[in-house]
């Protein structure tokens, strides 16, 4: 059996409603940076190996945690990273209360195709990628695993881990989009293999 506890990232600007040019290069906040520390401290489990989104939010919260566990194996895997279903270059400098109505606008479209524009993806694409990741987990030996990543992403993880085999229009209809995972909360899955 493999335990795989899946974390979302410190608190970020974004969260705390300052305007931002690409989701890949937010910071954290102040408060994000010693939720990461205080994250990092209590954490109860050695992981024996830790990834990381190669979004700068879940890779500064993972730094701690490789910090405190030097002996884990660690990497940085694409396929973790954030869902960005609104293309970036359409919203620079924006705050995530100015993208709300076009983000409500993309999951009414329930078109799982759909891509925004550069730097978007599909929600199709989302649903691929977590595939992808359950496919490279599935090949590692380890068996205590940490993941720093993303609130829509972790919630795509969970809703495909607990309804199997749906196609992708379905999970997109299922897709919780007002639940927002609170920032270094631990979400974990047991995987039999």
């Amino acid at each position: 059996m493999k335990t795989i506890w899946f974390v979302r990232h410190g608190e970020s600007v974004a969260d705390r409603g300052e305007a931002t040019e690409n989701p890949q290069f937010i910071f954290l906040s102040s408060a994000g940076i010693t939720q990461a520390g205080t994250f990092a401290e209590r954490f109860p489990w050695q992981p024996e190996l830790i990834l990381t989104s190669p979004y700068l939010p879940a890779e500064q919260t993972a730094l701690k945690m490789i910090a405190r566990f030097p002996e884990a194996a660690t990497g940085i895997w694409e396929c973790v990273r954030e869902f960005v279903c609104l293309s970036p270059g359409r919203f620079m400098s924006t705050t995530s209360a100015e993208r709300q109505p076009a983000l409500a606008a993309y999951w009414q479209r329930e078109d799982p195709d759909f891509v925004d524009g550069p730097g978007a993806e599909s929600y199709r694409q989302l649903a691929a990628r977590t595939e992808h990741m359950w496919e490279l987990l599935s090949r590692r030996r380890e068996r205590h695993i940490l993941i720093f990543s993303h609130s829509r992403f972790i919630s795509n993880v969970l809703l495909q881990y607990y309804h199997p085999g749906l196609a992708a229009e379905t999970y997109m209809r299922l897709f919780p989009r007002e639940k927002v995972i609170p920032p270094c909360t631990v979400q974990e899955v047991q995987v039999f293999q």
